[in-house]
């Protein structure tokens, strides 16, 4: 039952017996402690819940759910992922169309891990020579990473993308929601993590991601492209390093054979190796 705009359970609180709150949906974003500010929000907008926003989850939100170790969700973020499925069940949003890869899916001898590669050509949707990708190597900004643009480059063209169909975009160019919904895929390259989230956050591109995604377009990340759909990029609970929270779990790149994921973070730790990818959508997520 849908009975609040954040995806807490009003049934289950221990605030609303003792403090007679009728609730966000019943009091219009007015519960026992005062005008919540997500409610008046998501009222504003003319949605019935937060799962229905393009912008899930909003800096708003995001606080609430994930970045408070003591009030905050437990699991981190479950509130958004109520959010999400109320969104699906609804017909609003069921995405599934995202793929983070640790270096996506050609080795550096140029061998092509198939499965990965099927699974994005799947995603298309529609024959890879009509598929328009947006290519974005903002995190490149090293000679390693400068290198490795190029891999990423080939491995779609030899997907059968045509070059005429890839546009190359530096992130804080003029772009538009509309403009960027001309395109099938958005492709991430590797490099500087913190560059490419910072890039994200103070040019707005952020907002134009979530909203490709959210209308299943295809997301694929490499290296740095991925884990920035983590929650955070840094330590779980600081707000600097926030991600874009597309996957509920943290992922760390490059790691071989055998490597033991982490027990200290509030979500699952998942250790890609450079022959694995991570197909996530709106309910949940599946090593390939």
């Amino acid at each position: 039952m849908i009975d609040t705009c954040c995806g807490l359970c009003c049934a289950t609180c221990s605030f609303k017996e003792p403090c007679n709150c009728g609730g966000c949906m019943a009091t219009k974003g007015h519960p026992f402690h005062g005008e919540c500010p997500i409610a008046t929000c998501c009222f504003s907008k003319g949605h019935t819940h937060c799962g229905e926003c393009e912008a899930i989850p909003c800096e708003k939100l995001f606080t609430y759910s994930f970045l408070d170790p003591v009030h905050g969700d437990k699991p981190q973020g479950a509130r958004v992922k109520v959010c999400r499925k109320w969104a699906a069940e609804s017909g609003k949003q069921a995405w599934d169309k995202v793929l983070l890869t640790s270096a996506g899916w050609s080795n550096m001898v140029g061998e092509v891990n198939k499965n990965i590669q099927q699974r994005f050509l799947k995603m298309l949707d529609k024959p890879a020579s009509e598929a328009k990708v947006l290519f974005i190597p903002t995190a490149a900004i090293f000679d390693e990473a400068i290198k490795m643009v190029g891999k990423c480059r080939e491995e779609l063209l030899h997907s059968g993308i045509l070059p005429e169909n890839m546009t190359v975009y530096n992130i804080g160019d003029p772009m538009t929601i509309a403009q960027a919904m001309e395109y099938d895929c958005i492709y991430f390259t590797g490099g500087d993590t913190g560059h490419l989230l910072r890039r994200i956050k103070e040019t707005g591109f952020m907002s134009i991601i979530k909203a490709m995604v959210y209308a299943n377009k295809v997301y694929v990340g490499v290296s740095a492209g991925s884990l920035i759909a983590t929650p955070n990029i840094g330590e779980p609970f600081n707000e600097a390093t926030s991600g874009l929270a597309l996957i509920h779990a943290y992922i760390s790149v490059h790691n071989p054979e055998g490597t033991a994921a982490r027990t200290d973070l509030p979500l699952p730790h998942i250790p890609l190796t450079d022959d694995q990818a991570l197909v996530v959508k709106w309910d949940g997520y599946e090593i390939v």
